[in-house]
């Protein structure tokens, strides 16, 4: 086995035998329980709001919404009212782990849908930018499309890519993520004493990287891909492509 066919099943592997997220998070459960002696109950989402009702140890909160750092509940005896991030932290899940919160911006970027962003590296020698769109589907899976653009000394190579993207621990703040995707590679000879065929070949390819949140909208991105080119000749080509980016999202 080549060694870029090593590289495909390792990746392949670890896309679809990845673990899920084990953080515990209040966001993850509908109900928490209260471990503090007690917990105030607000009548709105913010400190000017008078307490109306004191919760006790034991009782069991549902968890039903986040406003910036104040949460709305409903309490078994049917009583709803706003707690404070810092009581909600020192809650139990149903397993009876204490609980995990992020802060606002943070939730955020975990309940994203879409995503952009642009990069620089290399790809096969020749510096490269491209651009790309992300759909999240689910908080682990997401598709892609990419545009990039390779400018080498003797020639241009365009390229247009889909990708099914696993990301196996979201709530992590430097992620990892695994892909397998495809589309199609376009180069064009810079040529000028002679005239040359432009080429266009089918690609295929494995991807890894990691995702690191930086604050309010922003990440940073670092993507390495194995392309297979599906080349009209006996041989088929392998190529690797590395990038750094930054990304917004939505």
């Amino acid at each position: 086995m080549t060694k870029v066919g090593v590289r495909v099943w390792v990746l392949l592997w670890a896309f679809w035998f990845s673990g899920m997220p084990i953080k515990v998070s209040a966001e993850s459960f509908a109900r928490v329980q209260v471990a503090d002696p007690f917990i105030e109950l607000h009548t709105g989402p913010g400190r000017g709001f008078p307490i109306f009702y004191v919760a006790e140890q034991g009782e069991w909160v549902e968890v039903l919404r986040q406003k910036t750092g104040w949460y709305r509940v409903r309490l078994e005896n049917g009583k709803e009212g706003w707690v404070h991030r810092r009581q909600m932290a020192r809650t139990l899940a149903p397993n009876q782990e204490q609980v995990a919160l992020h802060d606002p911006d943070f939730q955020e970027y975990l309940d994203r849908t879409w995503e952009f962003g642009v990069g620089h590296g290399d790809f096969a020698g020749a510096a490269v930018i491209s651009a790309y769109g992300g759909w999240h589907f689910t908080r682990n899976l997401s598709l892609e499309m990419t545009l990039t653009q390779a400018l080498g000394n003797f020639s241009e190579v365009d390229t247009a890519t889909l990708s099914l993207l696993n990301e196996p621990f979201p709530e992590w703040r430097v992620s990892p993520f695994f892909g397998v995707g495809g589309g199609a590679l376009r180069v064009q000879p810079r040529a000028t004493l002679v005239q040359v065929v432009d080429r266009q070949d089918d690609v295929v390819f494995v991807t890894a990287g990691v995702r690191s949140y930086l604050t309010r909208r922003f990440l940073v991105r670092l993507d390495y891909r194995s392309f297979v080119v599906l080349t009209s000749r006996n041989d088929n080509e392998d190529e690797e492509e590395w990038k750094i980016g930054f990304s917004i999202f939505f």
